[in-house]
């Protein structure tokens, strides 16, 4: 599978495109474009990747992505089944920067969702308790053009007041600007994704990326912020929290499914990542649905 670049303005008839997903074929590859995405997944569950971030989503994640920025949504097998048993739910709006207009952002009154822009380079999560966001996608679909943009511009204008942006992608990564990087890139993602219950080797994954170990981990370093290691720790890390949620593995289990061969490394590394222990994560995971409930 290889990154591919989107074009939403080819077939769209205004600004901005708006739509509304039951199936994740739209999302479910390594992609980047020229316009932002805003995506509300209201139902749905899996491993969000964007820049140099692996993140896992569920039910009532929302983020705004700059453009340009490659991103990638995993949706458990649940949802991409043929005989899928559950629905996701996604609303999406990809717009360019200047949809209000190129001399838009030149304007003293768009200072600030000039600055809002600049932090969704680094994928901005945003928190949807914030009632006026999952408003917002609401009947976005049979809103007229015209009230379609303005919705947005006053959305963006909302979160300029938030009182802080959570962003997801580290200030250390270097966005990939040559194709043959996009490419290279999402084989050794790919590998990864497909390869982290086993041992991922390097000298295997170097040569898959045409270069010698060496070069292999500068490289990678560059264009990820992170070592191998590390990445495929925040990737295994991931996968251990989901089973440690939605599942009633014991925590060992849990640890050799998702790739570690050490006990004691997965409990030292699981809390460096997330601040707390296996066990502590899974109390709070059930504690919150259960508070749900």
């Amino acid at each position: 599978m290889y990154i591919q670049r989107l074009n939403h303005s080819g077939s769209r008839m205004g600004a901005l495109t708006v739509r509304h997903d039951h199936a994740p074929q739209n999302h479910n590859i390594w992609h980047y474009h020229e316009e932002l995405e805003f995506i509300y997944i209201k139902k749905g569950n899996g491993t969000f990747f964007v820049g140099d971030c692996i993140q896992t989503f569920s039910d009532n994640f929302m983020v705004l992505i700059g453009p340009n920025t490659p991103h990638y949504w995993l949706f458990d097998e649940e949802y991409v089944r043929e005989d899928a048993p559950e629905r996701a739910d996604i609303h999406v709006v990809h717009f360019n920067v200047d949809f209000c207009g190129v001399d838009f952002l030149d304007l003293p009154e768009s200072r600030l969702i000039k600055k809002v822009y600049k932090k969704a380079e680094r994928a901005i999560s945003l928190d949807i308790q914030h009632s006026f966001l999952p408003r917002f996608f609401e009947n976005l679909l049979q809103k007229s053009p015209l009230s379609r943009l303005s919705s947005l511009l006053e959305t963006l204008c909302a979160i300029t007041e938030l009182p802080s942006l959570l962003t997801l992608v580290s200030e250390e990564y270097t966005n990939p600007q040559q194709q043959q990087d996009y490419g290279r890139m999402n084989k050794i993602f790919e590998h990864i994704r497909l390869h982290y219950r086993g041992k991922i080797q390097l000298e295997e994954i170097a040569q898959l990326a045409g270069m010698t170990s060496n070069s292999f981990c500068r490289y990678f370093k560059q264009k990820s912020g992170k070592t191998l290691i590390q990445f495929v720790n925040e990737f295994r890390i991931g996968q251990a929290c989901k089973m440690l949620s939605d599942t009633q593995y014991s925590i060992k289990e849990v640890c050799f499914d998702c790739g570690f061969r050490n006990f004691v490394s997965f409990h030292k590394i699981f809390k460096s990542i997330m601040a707390t222990t296996p066990s502590n994560y899974r109390d709070s995971a059930n504690k919150s649905v259960a508070d749900h409930f």
